[in-house]
């Protein structure tokens, strides 16, 4: 076991605010320090991959909830739109919760809210003002009668929620609206920063070092941060690199350009505004979760464009090509078709010209990277060129790296650090940073999800106790529907079944060989509903055979999701069921 210094930093003179927000729970109770009550930190998830964020601190009879994200699953899950925390242990903790913070606007942070809220009414959820406009834009909680407490978190303000008392301040991100926390607990000043990086552009990285050091004193507990981009080396790049980047492209004149990011992305959004407006173009907008964020970021004055600059469907025929920028949705997976469609020739709307140009980040592609260097053959093909930035990533030029990582520690001092937001190894990769920078490794806590982190007199980590965390899935005909969706988890998902769709194609002549063939595993019996299944093969045998007929260049991955969209809504309709659909399409 590794043992080692700690960090050592000049004595400086505190101010009266930070002698004041100094102080603890437990400083101000005057009890034997080995009565001190003890905090329990639970990790429901956000320890097992990218994505699914969520932490509960509890105390006395107070919990209070960190994020609720969710989680994109993985290649080997067909049939499956997003994974969420477990959440058994609230719901046998109803009457303790307070409160849930959310303190980032991407899905990994925010995106499991509209399916837990039908669990826990009337939560009180804080967050800003930017972070309820993109979660607000996204879902229509109030057609849903989902109702929730709304309370809207202002920068370095300090609330109280039950026995925990809250500072929030912002940190410098690519998403207007991230914020960290510094929570005093009855064993002191617990951090949480799951997603900043430290701009060194911008007065943000000075600022937050110098808040979170001031505020976190000599008394600061236990420091969580964020491991997506642990393993990277030196700063997360700069905001201005990237904007420089977007502006260089949308300079260029070969054609129209089409750029896609996430709607979470409302500074990426001006971004591109600033470029457009820099260069005399046009903007237009394809997909309906990208539009709503930007109309009600734009109305409540989060995003900033000049009027002449958005154009609609009838005012396209009016701008020239080199003059038109498509701002194209593609944000986990939902509304991937569009940047799909149009790699395959087969969108609505726009169609590629040769000189065109498109980019987007590979995460907006479902699948692994065969898929992504398919769609980006299917773009080279059509005469595109494809501009593929990975700083245009959520992970890569977003997150935290290294040196970020070193000085927020170096900053908050704190006496166990914790690791959350990643992988397994990821976390590893973010304690090894602590442990590199000088704190002995039994101080940093690298925990699992549902394992209880139990901190008391005895000073206590990782305990035996265990909640329940495996993955609830949700399957349901998209998000933002809400009225449809349907959330279980594997068990429930071995009630309803399974459904193999299989097909035999010729690619080269572009045809089908022989009749669709379905097999189904405990969802209907295959006898007493031929009528269904012949709607199924009719239904199924349409898509297929017009795809590979009228695709330029065909991707059986798109023509699988496809048939899978389009037959799970059949099924729903005529069964109110939603078995795991997986179609195979074999190329003879």
């Amino acid at each position: 076991m590794m043992q080692s210094k700690r960090f050592h930093t000049k004595s400086s003179v505190r101010t009266n605010r930070s002698r004041t927000q100094g102080k603890n729970f437990a400083q101000k109770r005057t009890i034997p320090e080995t009565s001190r009550q003890s905090l329990k930190i639970i990790p429901l998830g956000g320890l097992d991959g990218i994505g699914k964020n969520m932490y509960v601190l509890e105390q006395e009879n107070d919990i209070l909830i960190l994020d609720m994200g969710l989680q994109m699953p993985g290649v080997n899950q067909p049939g499956i739109d997003y994974l969420i925390p477990n959440t058994q242990y609230l719901k046998n903790n109803m009457s303790k919760i307070k409160g849930v913070v959310l303190t980032s606007p991407h899905p990994d942070h925010i995106g499991a809210v509209p399916y837990l809220l039908h669990l826990f009414p009337n939560l009180h959820i804080y967050a800003t003002e930017a972070l309820f406009a993109i979660l607000e834009s996204r879902h229509d909680f109030y057609s849903q009668g989902i109702k929730y407490k709304k309370h809207i978190i202002k920068p370095y303000n300090s609330i109280r929620i039950g026995s925990f008392k809250v500072n929030a301040f912002p940190t410098p991100f690519n998403v207007i609206g991230a914020i960290g926390l510094c929570v005093y607990t009855m064993q002191g000043k617990v951090f949480y920063l799951s997603s900043y990086k430290l701009d060194s552009e911008t007065p943000g990285k000075s600022e937050l070092l110098d808040y979170i050091k001031d505020l976190a004193g000599s008394d600061a507990f236990a420091l969580l941060t964020g491991s997506v981009a642990s393993e990277s080396q030196g700063f997360a790049p700069t905001e201005s690199s990237i904007a420089n980047y977007i502006d260089s492209i949308i300079a260029k004149n070969t054609g129209t350009i089409y750029i896609s990011t996430f709607p979470s992305m409302i500074s990426r959004m001006q971004q591109i505004v600033n470029a457009v407006e820099n260069h005399n173009k046009h903007l237009f907008i394809e997909g309906k979760s990208l539009l709503n964020t930007f109309n009600t970021c734009r109305k409540k004055g989060l995003i900033n464009i000049k009027s002449g600059t958005i154009i609609g469907p009838s005012g396209l025929s009016e701008v020239p090509r080199e003059k038109l920028v498509v701002l194209i949705a593609g944000s986990h997976g939902d509304d991937i078709p569009h940047l799909m469609r149009l790699a395959n020739g087969e969108h609505t709307v726009f169609s590629i010209e040769a000189g065109d140009i498109v980019v987007y980040p590979a995460a907006l592609i479902p699948g692994n990277a065969r898929s992504v260097a398919r769609v980006n053959d299917n773009f080279a093909k059509l005469g595109a060129f494809v501009e593929y930035y990975q700083e245009l990533d959520t992970r890569y030029g977003a997150y935290a790296r290294y040196e970020d990582t070193l000085a927020v520690l170096k900053a908050v001092r704190p006496k166990y650090y914790i690791p959350v937001t990643g992988s397994h190894h990821l976390l590893r990769s973010n304690g090894d940073i602590a442990i590199k920078g000088g704190y002995p490794d039994r101080n940093v806590v690298v925990g699992m999800n549902g394992k209880v982190i139990l901190f008391d007199y005895k000073q206590r980590r990782v305990t035996p106790e265990k909640v329940p965390a495996s993955d609830i899935i949700v399957d349901g005909l998209g998000v933002g529907d809400l009225t449809n969706v349907v959330i279980h988890d594997r068990q429930s998902m071995a009630e309803e079944g399974i459904l193999h769709i299989i097909a035999l194609v010729d690619l080269q002549s572009r045809t089908m060989l022989n009749d669709i063939v379905l097999e189904s595993k405990g969802f209907v019996d295959n006898e007493s509903s031929m009528k269904l299944f012949d709607e199924i093969k009719d239904q199924a045998r349409l898509i297929i055979a017009t795809l590979i007929r009228e695709s330029d260049e065909v991707n059986l991955d798109y023509v699988k999701s496809e048939v899978r969209e389009n037959i799970a809504r059949l099924l729903l309709t005529k069964t109110e069921r939603r078995p795991m659909i997986l179609p195979i399409i074999i190329n003879i």
